[in-house]
């Protein structure tokens, strides 16, 4: 249990200083005719969560719980059909 406490822990730090890097980067932007937005930080966000959710996840030896649950974009499906042969 140790470990799962230090694996969340970890997720959780990870996510709260991630987003005071986006803030701080949003007020700190030297382009204001071109500002970013936290829009602009969707894509990271998702690599973030990767890694403190599944990632994370495979270390623990609890693989596969948390995979689906912390990435929203998973793919729903995936083509099982094998290509035709030429």
């Amino acid at each position: 249990m140790a470990k799962e406490e230090q694996f969340n822990q970890y997720a959780i730090d990870l996510a709260q200083r991630f987003e005071e890097v986006i803030q701080w980067a949003i007020e700190n932007w030297p382009n204001k005719d071109f500002p970013l937005m936290q829009s602009d930080f969707v894509e990271t966000r998702k690599e973030i969560a990767n890694i403190a959710g599944p990632k994370l996840g495979t270390v623990g030896g609890n693989s596969g719980q948390t995979a689906s649950s912390s990435v929203p974009d998973d793919p729903q499906y995936i083509d099982m059909n094998p290509a035709p042969w030429p």
